[in-house]
């Protein structure tokens, strides 16, 4: 069941709400039992078709970055800029086992990112040691693997957060990279 909430409804459906005792034109009459029957309209299905398509071939070729020397690492490092983080280091150049070392101003957070083009759950397992280890400096573990090995699962309750293929490709369409990773190939 679908709760019907103003914000959520077609502009021709609010553009008569505030007219008491108003006949609705047909377009608007149609929409509104759309709504209430809780039908979806064809339109927007086909969009989220469409992005779904754009999602998958997206994190295909996000897959293939690995093979592209530091294009993952890069575009792992324009995800967490266009997202409000901002780079501490020089891209590769942090610390020990750290890749970017990255600082989300607004949260007052310091994030350690982790990025691998294949891992294993020991290999995640052994990124989260060093954060806890590290919990001092950083709130925050992000790791990012566009092919991973298994399933990864953080821990819970920890502030660790796991970015795998889809996800990534994800990211890349809702921040517009898709262009910027559509080139490198």
């Amino acid at each position: 069941m679908r709760r019907l909430v103003t914000s959520e409804l077609p502009g021709n459906v609010t553009t008569v709400e505030g007219f008491r005792a108003t006949v609705c034109e047909p377009r608007a009459g149609r929409e509104i039992l759309r709504v209430i029957r809780n039908e979806e309209d064809a339109d927007a299905r086909a969009a989220t078709l469409a992005r779904q398509a754009y999602v998958d071939a997206v994190a295909r070729l996000v897959a293939r970055l690995g093979d592209k020397g530091k294009d993952f690492e890069l575009l792992v490092d324009l995800i967490l800029a266009r997202s409000g983080w901002a780079r501490r280091a020089k891209l590769g150049s942090v610390k020990e086992g750290i890749d970017i070392e990255v600082e989300n101003a607004s949260a007052e957070e310091i994030a350690f990112v982790q990025i691998k083009s294949s891992a294993t759950q020991e290999v995640l397992d052994d990124y989260v040691a060093r954060f806890n280890s590290r919990r001092g400096v950083y709130h925050r573990m992000i790791f990012a693997v566009h092919s991973p090995d298994g399933n990864l699962t953080p821990p819970t309750g920890e502030p660790v957060q796991v970015w795998t293929g889809k996800k990534i490709a994800d990211l890349v369409v809702k921040l517009g990279l898709g262009d910027w990773v559509a080139k490198r190939f």
